[in-house]
């Protein structure tokens, strides 16, 4: 969608690797690049931790902007309207800057018969982490520090138990909860 080229990271030592390692690889990649601000995700769709993207601006060394639902660029610095609870707040930082966008804060632009053909002659660049400088050992299930050791099903939820309020019904709740230490 208007890209001038590309760049794809593939390599096998990869598998397994856990959030900071990620971050790693990727800010590898960036750096190797010229660039004023660096567009990402609030997370992704494998691993859900949401700390990739602000892990890479401290290792590019630049300020993350986070919660995006819109940005805009001007005089050397990115503005956003950071998405909050109550609405949304203006944070503003100077370039290079990372950004993290929000869903729904893009209208998607399909692309045009002509653009898909213009993509099929853009260049993409096919790099390894030994390409980006990373030692294979430090990365993936090799480097993660993290072992799988099972996976099993999740057990079958229990049916809970159903208190028919006698006019005694909150202090049973109230012991219930106390059991469980919430309160």
């Amino acid at each position: 969608m208007g890209a001038d080229a590309a760049v794809v990271i593939d390599d096998e030592a990869l598998r397994g690797a856990e959030a900071l390692l990620t971050a790693k690889v990727l800010a590898a990649a960036i750096g190797r690049e010229q660039f004023d601000l660096v567009i990402a995700g609030t997370e992704s769709t494998d691993g859900y931790s949401g700390v990739v993207p602000q892990q890479m601006a401290e290792l590019l060394g630049m300020p993350a902007l986070t919660y995006a639902r819109k940005v805009t660029v001007a005089d050397g610095a990115a503005t956003i309207e950071q998405q909050s609870a109550g609405g949304y707040n203006e944070v503003t930082s100077p370039l290079p800057a990372l950004v993290t966008v929000t869903a729904g804060a893009v209208e998607p632009r399909y692309p045009t018969f002509k653009g898909i053909m213009a993509a099929k002659s853009k260049p993409v660049d096919e790099v390894t982490i030994a390409d980006l400088g990373i030692d294979a050992g430090a990365v993936g299930w090799a480097g993660g520090g993290q072992e799988i050791v099972a996976i099993e099903p999740a057990p079958a939820r229990e049916a809970g138990e159903v208190i028919e309020d006698e006019g005694d019904a909150h202090e049973r709740i109230v012991a219930f909860l106390d059991e469980l230490k919430v309160l």
